[in-house]
């Protein structure tokens, strides 16, 4: 019966793993959308392009943010 218990937990926790690599995809995702957005935008506005820049950077920054908050979550779970 404790080896069943013992099971479930492990399993839970590379489920929890599994869940965490969904935000990883969709931040990479995301990085591309933002960059192509970025582009486009550079590319229609060439005088802007700058201003464009630092606020897709501060996105990335943004959505880096959310990975590594993920990971440390995961890395969490994992290892309790």
């Amino acid at each position: 019966m404790f080896i069943l218990i013992l099971l479930a937990i492990t399993a839970s926790k590379f489920i929890a793993l599994g869940l965490i690599s969904i935000t990883l995809s969709g931040a990479a995702i995301g990085t591309g959308v933002l960059f192509a957005g970025y582009n486009v935008g550079a590319a229609r506005n060439p005088e802007e392009a700058e201003n464009l820049f630092n606020t897709s950077l501060m996105a990335f920054a943004l959505i880096e943010t959310f990975v590594f908050l993920s990971i440390l979550i995961g890395a969490v779970i994992f290892f309790l």
